[in-house]
């Protein structure tokens, strides 16, 4: 026959309270504890996104902005050297110009030799041609026409 045990029952019964008990007053509890840490996980994976999502913006930003630095870069460099290629021009423009401008004057100052030269050598020519006039007519030459003499030959020589 079938023995009834009562333990059994009481430990059954105990069971079932046990769970009500516990369902009443721990699992509605718990289930609002998991509740928020799930409602406060999900917020932190959106903030999460969030910022993921600002930082793509700001490395899309900062790299447009180095892009446009590089672009304004190159921009300076090509100006620095068109500036440097102007002034190079000038420089030697100026160079040119300056030493033309010495030549001229060198040509000018020797041409100005040249004619003093040859204005002294006139006079040296004279003198020595006065010189052998007096001696070969002697003593009669007096210095008026001695002056006459050289001064003929001094237009003469200009004229030529």
């Amino acid at each position: 026959m079938l023995k009834f045990d009562w333990n059994s029952v009481f430990t059954l019964i105990n069971l079932i309270v046990f769970y009500l008990l516990m369902k009443k007053f721990l699992f509605g509890r718990i289930k609002k504890v998991l509740d928020a840490r799930r409602d406060m996980i999900d917020g932190q994976f959106k903030k999460a996104e969030e910022t993921e999502a600002l930082a793509d913006e700001k490395l899309a930003d900062y790299e447009s902005r180095i892009a446009n630095y590089e672009e304004e870069g190159k921009k300076i460099i090509s100006d620095a050297k068109a500036s440097a290629k102007t002034e190079y021009d000038k420089i030697i423009e100026k160079a040119q110009s300056d030493a033309k401008e010495l030549r001229a004057d060198t040509e000018k100052q020797l041409e100005e030799e040249r004619e003093a030269s040859r204005k002294a050598t006139k006079e040296e020519f004279a003198a020595l041609v006065m010189e052998t006039a007096e001696k070969v007519v002697g003593a009669n030459v007096t210095a008026e026409s001695d002056s006459a003499i050289f001064d003929e030959f001094l237009k003469e020589s200009s004229d030529e």
